[in-house]
């Protein structure tokens, strides 16, 4: 993180003609501020205003293992009447975003409740 700080400032400062038509814009809204300067007052600003753009995925892992909490029906392992349909069922993080794969297991997810259903009525 605080290289990532001094590298942005160093960016800001270079006299490449690309960053100089930007750097007036980039300088006023470059954070933190001049008057935090050493890597302690960096990592400090960093803590304090620093967030993550992560998107929450695999928590409730899917599959066959002793580390799985739903199975390949989105069935919360041992309760009955229970699935977890969002991107936490992912094993692992996807390389690309996550808005795509959530929707396809949400659509999944509804396909399987609704076969479920209808062969629940048809019995």
């Amino acid at each position: 993180m605080i290289s990532f700080c001094r590298a942005n400032r160093s960016l800001v400062s270079r006299s490449n003609r690309s960053v100089q038509r930007c750097a007036s814009v980039a300088a006023s809204i470059s954070l933190p501020g001049s008057d935090v300067q050493s890597d302690d007052e960096l990592l400090d600003y960093a803590r304090q205003y620093g967030s993550t753009v992560f998107h929450a995925t695999c928590t409730c892992k899917m599959g066959p293992d002793a580390m799985a909490v739903v199975d390949d029906r989105l069935c919360v392992h041992g309760l009955e009447g229970l699935r977890v349909i969002d991107a936490s069922v992912m094993p692992t993080v996807t390389s690309t975003n996550t808005n795509a794969p959530t929707i396809m297991i949400a659509e999944k997810g509804a396909t399987m409740i609704l076969d479920e259903a209808r062969q629940k009525l048809a019995a």
